[in-house]
């Protein structure tokens, strides 16, 4: 059974004309509009707003499709990820000169410190010889190395 909430909703969304109502409440919706004095006078509300809204004339604006076809888009600026890839490779001009050879000569730099990461090339860190670094430094600092061998 439906209820005159429900009944108000369905009017309201697709107008009170029947053959706009949804098929499978069609049926429904109309018992409840013949049984009901409610339905009746929500119907007979909604038709009066209908025809008011069917007498509102929207103005002619002759020119304004081709004012809105024949606008100039805004630039795009693009994302923030694009500005900055766009900055660290540029396209053109005296950044790809510059930029360009200055990465090329980093990435031995960056090959060294990955492989430094991750292999020690027979440096282990657990061996007790590093404690006595700072000892060696130390004496090695007290050398006297002025001698003249001439």
């Amino acid at each position: 059974m439906i209820t005159i909430k429900e009944f108000t909703q369905i009017v309201e969304t697709h107008g009170t004309e029947p053959t706009h109502w949804p098929a499978e409440l069609r049926g429904e919706c109309s018992a409840f509009v013949a049984n009901s004095a409610a339905a009746r006078s929500l119907i007979h509300q909604q038709q009066k707003v209908e025809n008011l809204l069917d007498q509102i004339i929207a103005p002619d604006f002759p020119t304004l499709e081709s004012r809105v076809v024949n606008q100039l888009l805004p630039k795009h600026t693009g994302s923030v990820f694009d500005q900055i890839l766009n900055w660290l490779l540029p396209q053109n001009g005296l950044g790809k000169n510059i930029w360009r050879p200055a990465m090329v000569a980093c990435l031995p730099l960056m090959f060294g410190i990955v492989i430094g990461n991750f292999y020690s090339f027979g440096v282990d860190l657990g061996n007790d010889g590093f404690a006595y670094w700072d000892d060696e430094l130390i004496m090695l600092s007290l050398n006297d190395y002025t001698e003249n061998l001439f």
